[in-house]
């Protein structure tokens, strides 16, 4: 499941669709239903295309419905346990930039990490993130604020004239 989800929020949901899916298709006479019927006009293309393919592993595993029906609840708890980094960043990114992001951070920090992307405008010129508990912030602000002196000397040598 982690393979193509990079962010807690994209698990979230598509565990919940995922959920919801199989609750019409064993509880609600919906056997004839497909993943699609169900949940294609809810989610975005990159995230239905993620489903698909869980679903198709499921069927490759033989794993019955019911069986993947109650793990969810399982895999939904067990995320407590997944390494993830908090990363604020100034825009929201596109799902293609996300995606490279993660692969980012699985391939040079940890394998099965997740990222949670929150929007903060304050983090322009760079990002702010919390790993392991510790908040990091390589904003321009930030480094504005840090060298607010020299950058005032600076501007003042300019900007005054001088006798």
């Amino acid at each position: 499941m982690l393979k193509n989800t990079y962010t807690t929020d994209d698990l979230v949901e598509r565990i919940a669709l995922m959920r919801k899916y199989y609750a019409q298709h064993l509880f609600s006479g919906g056997e004839h239903l497909t993943l699609a019927n169900v949940v294609q006009a809810e989610c975005e293309a990159a995230t239905f295309a993620a489903l698909e393919e869980w679903q198709q592993a499921f069927k490759k595993e033989a794993i019955s419905p019911l069986v993947v029906y109650e793990a969810l609840d399982a895999i939904e708890e067990d995320l407590a346990g997944v390494p993830a980094v908090t990363l604020y960043v100034p825009i929201k990114f596109s799902p293609e930039h996300v995606e490279r992001f993660g692969k980012w951070f699985r391939d040079n920090v940890q394998p099965n990490i997740l990222l949670t992307l929150r929007t903060d405008p304050r983090a322009a010129g760079g990002c702010a993130f919390i790993w392991k508990s510790t908040y990091y912030d390589h904003s321009l602000r930030y480094f504005i604020q840090q060298n607010r002196a020299a950058i005032v000397k600076t501007f003042n040598k300019y900007t005054h004239a001088t006798t």
